[in-house]
């Protein structure tokens, strides 16, 4: 250890190290960290094989058989700490994972991704179900690859979704096989993404203890079996924007099928392999959600049955979530009994439960007001209930990207309309507005999504107005106080400093105008690659030490200043919108001034300005 360290400072002496926290996933229940975890040292050009030799040694284990994680994404053996983003100096915490290569069935949970106690049970039922011969079953319905996962006694316990068999990705059997990041059926959303989001909608109903939509329990697995098929020759990444950066589960997928492969005369390269002829068991990864026994679907129903509050559960997840496809099959129905609040009558009703996210969290606003069924449901034109406007107004829409960006990766651009959309909600909802008139507002009414949304002409507007402010905004933080380490001149170095805000645009994100679909900051001068660090210059042949400036904003810095301010401007124009639409209402608004108070956006946005 003692020469490992040596080694490792001999890249730069000034550097000291940093800790790491290591914690096992084991431990963690329901989503809860356990408080068992030990330190390593580490620096910013450690490699994950380094971290994961120690981590072995301590466990008496081969290094082959621990697995890195960190905020989800396996960290690779052949990259450094610095390039997944890690923090030096703030103590991080990676989580580690022993496991063993089995020439066998298996089902885990994969990664840090909380799981429910009730899905713990279901994961060893389907074990026990897996020795007793009983495959996953695959479902001939839809687009995608969707498994029944069965106990003993045959019964339906759990969902799964593999994420190579989405629509358009290199495993689908529905005669929708593409490359990894292929445009799935709706636009905004890549293959390869859409499984991850069925996560995504459950984690967000659970951070709520008060107000819950009913998304059937849901967890990330790998899950290993003779019955899966694996296309060798499609099962590539394509190379767009950030979709490779953060693919390591279709890495580790890549990985565990191409190494498990033996044998092979190379004639069917482009054919689903044969486990029996290959003798090796595929591995697959993807969610695997709990099975909900249901009287049926809404399709079959009249919607007059459904009672409002049932309703509304419905339409406020779909507005959080952005939801592409909220067709009239993928809501089930439950039969209850509740008691009446007047009386100890018990009444019967109708139980939602939302299931199919994965066409949710979108990188646009291509949705049509016929893609969601409840736009024509009378429910819909009833104003939200005290108890959801409390609800709606306790949002905290960055705490929520926040948290559910420990756990997934979503691109930039899907946070950014994330916000759009719980802003577009919560404003809406303050002058009262149904949830008719904000889908109104915020879905297509043609088919051909020729004529955009109002809301989506208010995004355009804002970008237009918001990337001027931000560009000079960001040149006056890039000046360094007219302190150039190669420039003297305080004019030359703010000229360099533009290039370096326009390279910056062209270069990283594409363009000027996508800036503000980004979760990250451009680089400043003073800034090494390992960013908070001292930086050395060359001063009248002497070296001394500069301390670099911190970055005013980190990579999951959702609420940096530049975004207050364009969220600013978006719920100004939008305002502008309710206003126009519908001036009665704001007009009420405006006259009791004590039924909502401000929202977060205006907030932060004022004390931006002040």
């Amino acid at each position: 250890m003692a020469s490992y360290s040596t080694n490792i400072n001999s890249q730069n002496p000034q550097i000291k190290s940093s800790k790491l926290k290591v914690s096992q996933i084991s431990f963690m229940k329901d989503g809860k960290k356990d408080k068992k975890f030990f330190e390593l040292k580490y620096y910013p050009w450690t490699k994950v094989s380094e971290i994961r030799s120690q981590i072995a040694s301590r466990k008496s284990v081969p290094p082959r058989n621990i697995r890195l994680f960190f905020k989800n994404e396996e960290l690779a053996n052949d990259l450094k700490m610095i390039d997944y983003g890690i923090p030096f100096k703030k103590h991080p915490e990676i989580f580690y994972e022993i496991f063993s290569y089995k020439n066998d069935y298996s089902l885990a949970i994969y990664g840090t991704v909380p799981c429910p106690s009730s899905l713990e049970k279901i994961i060893n039922q389907a074990l026990s179900g897996f020795a007793k011969g009983l495959k996953p079953k695959l479902l001939e319905d839809g687009t995608s690859g969707v498994y029944q996962i069965r106990n003993v006694d045959k019964e339906v316990i759990a969902i799964f979704k593999p994420f190579d068999e989405e629509a358009n990705a290199p495993n689908n059997q529905k005669g929708y096989a593409n490359l990894f990041g292929s445009k799935s059926f709706k636009e905004g959303i890549l293959s390869g993404e859409a499984t991850i989001r069925e996560e995504a909608a459950y984690l967000l109903d659970s951070f709520s203890d008060k107000f819950n939509f009913d998304v059937p329990p849901t967890t990330f697995v790998e899950l290993c079996h003779k019955a899966f098929k694996i296309n060798i020759e499609e099962m590539k990444i394509m190379e767009n924007d950030e979709y490779v950066k953060r693919s390591s589960i279709m890495k580790r997928f890549l990985y565990e099928n191409l190494r498990g492969r033996k044998g092979g005369d190379g004639k069917d390269q482009n054919t689903f392999i044969s486990t029996e002829k290959y003798n090796y068991i595929p591995k697959k990864y993807g969610t695997l959600q709990k099975f909900i026994n249901s009287t049926g679907v809404v399709a079959d129903y009249s919607y007059s049955l459904f009672t409002v509050e049932e309703a509304h559960k419905i339409m406020i997840l779909d507005f959080r979530i952005l939801n592409c496809d909220r067709n009239d099959e993928n809501i089930l129905l439950q039969k209850k009994i509740k008691k009446s609040e007047d009386s100890d009558e018990e009444k019967k009703f109708y139980k939602l439960v939302p299931i199919d996210h994965a066409l949710s969290f979108p990188s646009c606003l291509e949705i049509g007001d016929f893609d969601i069924c409840w736009m024509s449901w009378k429910q819909a034109e009833i104003p939200f209930t005290q108890k959801e406007k409390e609800y709606i107004e306790s949002i905290n829409i960055i705490e929520d990207m926040e948290r559910l960006n420990s756990y997934i990766y979503l691109r930039p651009e899907c946070w950014k309309y994330f916000r759009i959309s719980n802003t577009v909600l919560k404003v809406c909802t303050k002058y009262n507005l149904t949830p008719f008139e904000i889908g109104s507002l915020l879905y297509h009414f043609d088919y051909d999504y020729k004529t955009p949304s109002k809301i989506k002409l208010i995004v355009e507007k804002t970008e237009k107005i918001s990337i001027p402010l931000d560009l000079d905004r960001r040149v006056r933080l890039l000046s360094f106080e007219g302190k150039h380490p190669k420039k003297n001149s305080k004019e030359k170095n703010i000229i360099e400093n533009k290039k370096r805000v326009n390279s910056f645009y062209r270069k990283d994100r594409g363009g000027r105008k996508s800036f503000l679909n980004s979760t990250t900051s451009a680089p400043k001068y003073g800034d090494n690659e390992y960013s908070g660090l001292r930086a050395e210059k060359e001063d009248d042949g002497k070296k001394r030490k500069v301390s670099s400036k911190k970055n005013s904003e980190s990579e999951n810095d959702f609420d940096s200043p530049f975004k207050q301010l364009y969220f600013q401007n978006f719920v100004m124009f939008l305002e502008e919108l309710i206003k126009t639409e519908y001036p009665e209402k704001a007009k009420l608004y405006e006259e009791s001034a004590n039924d909502f108070e401000l929202t977060i956006e205006e907030k932060n946005s004022q004390e931006f300005l002040k």
